[in-house]
């Protein structure tokens, strides 16, 4: 069971009067990485992830973890550096060619327990079949972060590794799985059977991974 959490590194490039942010840490979910995200205003257009494949088990691997950290970050702060005029000419290119999951999430939304379905990415943004709100959209970072709590509780815990978890709304459940880095949020009734809808959403996920 890891309790050690190696120190993430942060950086800033400004350029033509826009910044640019450097951010690289260790993440434990959905699969123990060092990720790397750069971000234009906010908004990542960028992330550079490495697997390290297991959990932070001894004061050893913590530090051989933090000299990778150490290691990617300079390199893609030299590289953001180097190519920054690139980065901001074509960052609304990148943005605009962002692949979403509409057959993931129509397949999701015809099981008969599924009320509504819809995908939070890795930079908090909000994939749904219906239309997306401000409001609907800030729900999404909000979940997105308070996941990664919930999964990295689950980690350092009695519970050990979980691959995906419940959080109850009162009358609803929603049900959170990890997806291309980020999470399916599935919302279904309290009553329903939550381990057979599980099981079909992970076969939906796996085949389209």
């Amino acid at each position: 069971m890891s309790s050690y959490i190696p120190a993430g590194r942060l950086a800033a490039i400004n350029h033509g009067g826009q910044k640019i942010e450097i951010q690289t840490e260790f993440s434990k979910y959905p699969e123990p990485r060092i990720a790397t995200a750069v971000s234009l205003e906010g908004r990542v257009i960028h992330k550079i992830q490495k697997q390290w494949g297991k959990q932070i088990d001894s004061p050893e691997e913590l530090h051989t973890v933090e000299e990778l950290i150490n290691k990617q970050h300079n390199e893609v702060v030299a590289l953001v550096n180097e190519h920054a005029a690139t980065l901001v000419a074509h960052s609304g290119k990148a943005e605009a060619s962002q692949p979403a999951a509409p057959d993931l999430l129509d397949r999701v939304n015809k099981l008969p327990e599924v009320e509504s379905a819809f995908i939070v990415t890795a930079e908090g943004k909000l994939l749904s079949q219906q239309r997306v709100t401000r409001e609907a959209e800030l729900m999404a970072q909000m979940i997105g972060q308070l996941t990664d709590v919930l999964f990295d509780i689950a980690g350092a815990s009695n519970f050990g590794d979980c691959e995906d978890c419940i959080i109850n709304l009162g009358s609803h459940d929603l049900l959170l799985l990890p997806f291309q880095q980020g999470y399916l949020s599935v919302l279904v009734s309290t009553k329903v059977r939550k381990k057979e809808i599980f099981e079909s959403l992970w076969k939906i996920v796996r085949a389209a991974a």
